[in-house]
Order: C-alpha cells, then sequence, then structure tokens
C-alpha cells in the first residue's frame, strides 16, 4: 500500500470532516481533483496522495488496450461516382424512351478491373404500359 501511495499523484486538501463518534472517528479529506479520502487521523500537510486518481489512471490505461482499433474509411474512388452517376442517366434515358417511370428499370452493372460496365436491363411493363406500346 505505501509502494501505491508513492505512485499516487499528490493533490491538495480542501478540506477535512470529521465522521463519527469517539473511537470511531475518521476523517474525510476532500481534495482538489472532487476525491474524498478517508483516514483514522487528519493530515497535517497541504498536500496528499490521492489513491482515486491513481486507480482512475490505471482503469483508463486497462480500458484503452480494451477498446476496438479504429474502423479504417473506405477508399471512395471519384471515378465510381462519376460510373453509377452514367449507369443512373442510361437507366433515366431507357425510361423516357420507353415512357414508363425510372422505378421500373432496373440496370445490372458489373465491376469488370475497377471499371462499372453495364451487362443488362429489364424493363418492367405493367399491363397498360404493355397495352400502349403495343398500340392497343
Amino acid at each position: 500500500m505505501t509502494t501505491e501511495r508513492r505512485r499516487a499523484p499528490r493533490k491538495k486538501i480542501i478540506s477535512i470532516e470529521k465522521i463519527g463518534r469517539w473511537g470511531q472517528l475518521t476523517y474525510n479529506h476532500k481534495l482538489e481533483c472532487g476525491h474524498v479520502d478517508v483516514r483514522k487521523r487528519a493530515a497535517t500537510s497541504e498536500e496528499i496522495a490521492c489513491m482515486w486518481c491513481l486507480r482512475a489512471e490505471e482503469q483508463a490505461a486497462e480500458l484503452k488496450k480494451l477498446t476496438a482499433p479504429p474502423i479504417q474509411s473506405v477508399f471512395y474512388d471519384d471515378n465510381l461516382a462519376e460510373e453509377e452517376t452514367r449507369i443512373e442517366k442510361t437507366r433515366a434515358a431507357i425510361a423516357a424512351r420507353i415512357g414508363v417511370p425510372m422505378e421500373a428499370v432496373d440496370v445490372a452493372a458489373e465491376d469488370v478491373n475497377g471499371v462499372l460496365v453495364i451487362r443488362s436491363a429489364v424493363v418492367y411493363l405493367s399491363a397498360r404500359d404493355i397495352s400502349r406500346l403495343a398500340g392497343e
């Protein structure tokens, strides 16, 4: 315990409060850090070692070891954003040409060597769209 007290940071005593009755007296030393050190005798010095600060430092070190490493942010390629925009424009052009809502067009793209290439497109037609396109 004495070696731990030597390692503990020294803090200034703000106040000392006498607690208990005769034979069971304790002295609560309120420290500048906000901790309270309970002792059998009142300290005569202006500063005492704060064991709670020492414990807090040790626990902080333990918690730091337990935390997960930061997640690496995903590399965002500007070219990918441009390719996705191109695919959405193609989807919009198909929908406009056929005269259907954009939600009815599904474009399938594949990553080929880091470049998005359109492989196919599927257009979902309602009965009404089929009749309209067939000229009925």
